[in-house]
């Protein structure tokens, strides 16, 4: 039996204004029929979320090392002892390497410590950002969409005219799309707040020869003069 579509109309009243108000599509389909389904209410309001402060931490370091290869060796060694992991690497031979680890947050502070103790710091920013308003931000969103979604299969399940069924199949897997990638962002999310970043560089100290040794033995002489004269 042929749903009306008055009734279709007030079945989905108060049901979807977060996602089919923000993607008005043209074509086929019945235009009444997506309009209906298009009220929401905004039951889930960002205060219904409210997790700890999120923050996402990352620390970028610079050292000069006397062997490249063995100071990665135990940059690699000492983050697997904070239960960390290598994300990426690179290098130039025994002249310089990068690498990117990642630590857990609530170990990220001894780690930083640690790695500073391979070599000659050269370079330091450690640096925390709050996620957390963009978390519940997107949580509230999807939450929504989630409930869209599942109001559009409900009304699928009831339609029976050809054009309402291929417009509302349109717009469940346009939501269906929305929700895949509103869930990717906070499982991105939640993973930078659990595992900090520590971008590390790696640089081979510059070894003087006879004459720097001299120059910069000269220069400490004069900045000792001076500070005697003072």
């Amino acid at each position: 039996m042929r749903l009306p579509l008055h009734i279709v109309t007030v079945l989905c009243a108060g049901s979807l204004a977060a996602g089919c108000a923000l993607a008005s599509h043209g074509g086929g389909g019945s235009p009444a029929l997506l309009e209906s389904v298009a009220q929401s209410s905004d039951r889930n309001s960002a205060s219904d979320v409210r997790p700890d402060r999120m923050l996402v931490w990352r620390a970028s370091l610079t050292l000069e090392v006397s062997t490249v290869s063995d100071a990665m060796s135990k940059a690699i060694a000492t983050v697997e002892q904070f239960k960390g992991y290598v994300e990426q690497k690179s290098d130039r031979g025994d002249e310089s390497a990068s690498v990117r680890l990642r630590v857990p947050s609530t170990a990220f502070k001894n780690a930083v410590g640690a790695l500073e103790g391979l070599g000659a710091v050269t370079y330091r920013r450690v640096a925390g950002e709050d996620v957390t308003e963009r978390y519940i931000d997107i949580d509230a969103r999807l939450k929504n969409k989630i409930e869209l979604r599942d109001r559009l299969r409900q009304l699928l399940q009831k339609a029976t005219d050809v054009k309402d069924v291929l417009a509302i199949e349109t717009e469940l897997n346009r939501v269906q799309s929305d929700i895949d990638a509103m869930d990717g962002k906070l499982t991105l999310l939640k993973n930078e707040v659990a595992y900090a970043t520590i971008e590390l560089d790696l640089r081979r100290e510059r070894i003087l020869g006879p004459l720097g040794y001299i120059l910069k033995g000269l220069w400490w002489g004069i900045e000792k003069l001076f500070i005697l004269r003072d």
